[in-house]
């Protein structure tokens, strides 16, 4: 079961969400953009509508987000009250908890990872070391751990350069 600290963190992150990221003014924003798609001419050029298109996407995607994060604090907030009058058992509580921050973690991870460069490939290299067969064998661990990681989260892996270490026989 939660304790009344837990809820208050969970509570105080989703109003900083809702504080820094400024929801308020990006509702805002999302309408004025949705305005300018209704236009008569829009479609007249198509390269500046999918442009217009992809930024009403992007604010949209932090608005959804954040009601993500405030629903899951509401029903958390409820389900503790609740749990005290008898209502609903402590494993929903629980559930709720867990819940709400994934969706706070997902959101704040989202905000950490919104600079222009961040969607940019990366390249990682692994060296294996003075260490002998042991410190080959665990380079090559760790490079199919790094790959199923990023595989399983959706990015795309390419192997562009290995080099077998010798096995002595």
């Amino acid at each position: 079961m939660i304790t009344a600290d837990q809820l208050k963190d969970v509570l105080e992150r989703a109003e900083a969400l809702h504080r820094y990221l400024d929801i308020d003014r990006k509702r805002v924003e999302l309408e004025e953009e949705e305005l300018r798609t209704q236009a008569p001419d829009f479609w007249d050029d198509p390269a500046r509508a999918q442009e217009q298109m992809k930024k009403v996407k992007g604010i949209e995607k932090w608005i959804v987000g954040y009601k993500e994060v405030r629903q899951a604090a509401d029903e958390l907030q409820l389900a503790f009250d609740f749990y005290h009058d008898d209502m609903v058992t402590e494993e929903e509580v629980d559930d709720d908890y867990r819940k709400a921050i994934t969706a706070i973690e997902n959101l704040e991870l989202m905000n950490m990872l919104r600079q222009k460069e961040d969607p940019m490939d990366c390249v990682l290299k692994i060296n294996s070391g003075a260490g002998g067969t042991e410190s080959q064998d665990w380079a090559q661990m760790l490079m199919r751990m790094y790959m199923r990681w990023a595989e399983a989260h959706g990015h795309k892996v390419t192997i562009s350069n290995i080099q077998e270490a010798m096995r002595p026989e």
